[in-house]
């Protein structure tokens, strides 16, 4: 004579068999909103390099309001992007300012700020030998002032891979294309390179 299952048997069976069905869905599902939490860090970070270029950006056009020229000394035009730096900023080829102990000393000329590694100390430095050609090749001021411009960029390494997040912010046009393709504007942060693509 077969037996028969008991409703609360057959209950559980189901349960445990729609159990065995549910495990690989919410396991995608944690896998997926853990990659997006990353992302989300790491385009938050990235808000550090978009709000210094704009402070940059209005401290040279306040100095050219006043002097009819661009300034590439960071020092001469009051940029200095608050410690617990993630980004690097390079105006051109020269001094930098090294951020490894608790005080930097701001080198005479100082035309780049290295990441805060004292505060970052798992952060690696970033030269301007880091950066893309194409991006070393537009920094500092073009032409003769007062028909002249500036360019400044900045780079992090937003997680830990070889990848560097770069930004460039121009006084003029310049003949770049951020990420999506879009032309670069004058005064509007532009991303040639994003740390976070997969």
């Amino acid at each position: 004579m077969p037996t028969k299952w008991s409703t609360g048997s057959r209950r559980r069976g189901i349960l445990f068999t729609l159990g065995l069905l549910a495990l690989p869905c919410l396991g995608w599902v944690v896998v997926s909103t853990m990659r997006n939490v990353i992302r989300f860090n790491q385009r938050s970070r990235a808000a550090e390099c978009r709000s210094n270029l704009r402070n940059w950006y209005s401290a040279q056009q306040f100095h050219f309001r006043n002097t009819r020229t661009y300034e590439p000394v960071f020092a001469t035009v009051g940029f200095a992007p608050e410690r617990s730096n993630r980004y690097a900023y390079f105006v051109g080829e020269g001094p930098m300012e090294v951020r490894e102990a608790a005080r930097s000393v701001l080198p005479e000329g100082a035309v780049s700020i290295g990441v805060d590694t004292f505060r970052f100390s798992a952060a690696r430095p970033i030269g301007i030998e880091a950066l893309p050609p194409r991006v070393k090749a537009r920094l500092g001021v073009t032409g003769t002032c007062p028909d002249c411009n500036i360019t400044l960029a900045c780079a992090g390494n937003t997680d830990d891979d070889a990848t560097l997040d770069v930004w460039v912010l121009s006084t003029g046009p310049l003949d770049l294309q951020d990420v999506d393709g879009e032309p670069a504007e004058p005064g509007i942060p532009l991303q040639l390179v994003d740390d976070t693509q997969r």
